[in-house]
């Protein structure tokens, strides 16, 4: 039975607030972005008086915005692959392998997600230094992809143990190896799941600033989320260019959302929180 339509509104207008809190800040920034410094002082939220993209053109030049986007891609791209690769290895191997300490380096691994990343910050800064990776794009891939590989491996170890095991063992009958089954067989039914494995770890490399802050200092290797920082200075500001810049940093952030979210519907769908 269907309930009647004024009995809905609640649900209708809770979902529309919940829509304009998620939308508000890309208007707040793109209004802004198009607005004078001396609209700005006037009032914090309103529509440009006069429409300019003079505060993007100081945003993509001050902040060097495709040198910054670059790194930023170089240091997601290697993030998102090598988070990808480790955690759908682990996945396979504690849900359909059988080795004796399995149990127990599951449950370590998995403890670390309750740690917050900023704790280890000091200790990880010092043994970056120490490897010689300070100041590379090495330093913070493999500190993304530690920091996220608890949940990554969480969630691919759920979804693998959802796979039948009759269709390993029927692999397995036909010849496959152990590293056959997991190419052959693993690998392409788990598609939704790595989407959403690759939705995650993207927009959490995209995002993430502490880490990116402390150990890529130089311009040459300095993420966009760092870079853009360089149109507020402590005796200078340029609030325009400064919202032109954060609202360029965050269009890759809903491209990616918008292409893949229709593989993270499935993915839940199929029961990754199984």
């Amino acid at each position: 039975m269907t309930r009647p339509a004024w009995r809905q509104w609640p649900l209708v207008l809770g979902m529309a607030l919940i829509s304009a809190s998620a939308l508000f800040p890309l208007y707040f920034m793109g209004s802004n972005g198009l607005r004078s410094n001396a609209d700005y002082d006037g009032s914090k939220v309103g529509l440009p008086s006069d429409f300019s993209f003079d505060a993007f053109q100081r945003a993509w030049e001050g902040a060097s915005i495709p040198t910054y986007m670059r790194n930023s891609l170089i240091v997601v791209a290697g993030t998102v692959m090598l988070s990808v690769l480790v955690a759908t290895l682990a996945g396979y191997s504690f849900s359909k392998l059988r080795w004796r300490p399995r149990g127990a380096v599951y449950m370590f691994l998995l403890v670390w997600i309750a740690v917050p990343p900023l704790i280890l910050l000091v200790p990880l800064y010092v043994q970056m230094v120490d490897l010689g990776l300070y100041d590379t794009y090495l330093s913070v891939i493999l500190i993304y992809t530690s920091v996220n590989l608890p949940f990554n491996m969480y969630l691919m170890t759920a979804y693998f143990k959802g796979v039948p095991d009759e269709l390993v063992e029927a692999a397995r009958l036909d010849g496959a190896t152990v590293h056959g089954v997991f190419w052959r067989v693993m690998v392409p039914l788990a598609r939704p799941a790595l989407a959403t494995l690759v939705i995650f770890n993207f927009l959490w490399a995209w995002n993430e600033f502490i880490f990116a802050l402390l150990l890529l200092p130089g311009d040459g290797v300095k993420t966009l989320t760092v870079g853009v920082l360089q149109l507020q200075g402590r005796f200078n500001l340029d609030p325009t260019a400064l919202m032109a810049g954060l609202f360029v940093s965050t269009l890759p952030v809903i491209g990616v959302y918008l292409i893949f979210q229709r593989h993270l519907v499935r993915a839940v769908a199929a029961g990754i929180g199984r």
